[in-house]
């Protein structure tokens, strides 16, 4: 409702997302399953002070950084972050009230993401509730065409990612890992204007490091790269959607 004002744009999807977990009052403690510099554990805590997030992601600097972050917004007490890989979770079977994955899942090998799933699976309580939101492909990558075949290619390399998610493959995947009373949501349309924020926010950095004199690196620039080519993949919508998945696990 903002497109202008960006880091609201984000805050809100934050809120989004951790609102369709549907927690309970009982419901006390919920996973990140991939947390990055833990946003979505800060927008987490100020909703629910009374609860606790774990936040685990595989990037030391990333739990460094966050801890700082928390620090400085005083959000800090209901928040543990923890260094480990989400496909071998370091958590006892049972133990979650509810999971969540932003933006994270395609960091998994695999279009499936099977062994994501079935961690996430793993540790989540009989009966509480999961969201997944990501970038999906709707078919194999071996299946694009020629030039989205090359934005695909170039946009993993960029932002270091084995894959995008598959749609149909993570909703077999559930399945298999006792998953049910499935949604999928399609977000493009809600996400769309963050999105557009991307090309200005990468000619601004450009211009700011031309100006200090800096060269951008081979890895600065294919991560700029795929961020131009990002908008080019999400207008291919028969092949491309940004969703969001929800369900629980079976009692």
């Amino acid at each position: 409702m903002i497109p202008l004002w960006r880091e609201q744009m984000l805050e809100e999807m934050n809120r989004y997302v951790i609102g369709n977990l549907k927690l309970n009052d009982d419901d006390k403690l919920v996973y990140d399953l991939g947390c990055g510099l833990a946003a979505p554990c800060r927008t987490f805590a100020k909703l629910y002070p009374g609860k606790k997030v774990k936040g685990i992601t595989i990037v030391e600097w990333q739990i460094q950084k966050a801890r700082e972050l928390n620090k400085q917004k005083n959000i800090d007490g209901n928040i543990e972050l923890i260094l480990g890989d989400y496909t071998n979770l370091p958590f006892e079977d049972n133990s979650a009230d509810a999971a969540y994955a932003l933006e994270s899942a395609c960091h998994c090998p695999g279009e499936d993401k099977g062994a994501f799933v079935k961690e996430m699976m793993r540790v989540l309580k009989p009966g509480k509730n999961f969201v997944i939101a990501d970038g999906f492909i709707k078919r194999s990558s071996e299946k694009f065409y020629p030039l989205l075949k090359y934005c695909y290619n170039e946009i993993c390399k960029g932002w270091a990612l084995p894959s995008f998610p598959n749609q149909k493959g993570v909703i077999e995947q559930l399945k298999l890992n006792g998953a049910e009373n499935l949604k999928v949501t399609d977000l493009s349309f809600r996400v769309a204007p963050s999105v557009m924020h991307a090309p200005f926010t990468v000619v601004s950095f450009v211009l700011k490091k031309m100006l200090q004199g800096e060269k951008l690196n081979s890895v600065r620039i294919g991560h700029l790269k795929a961020c131009f080519l990002g908008l080019l993949m999400g207008m291919h919508r028969g092949s491309f959607s940004y969703m969001m998945i929800t369900g629980n696990k079976k009692k």
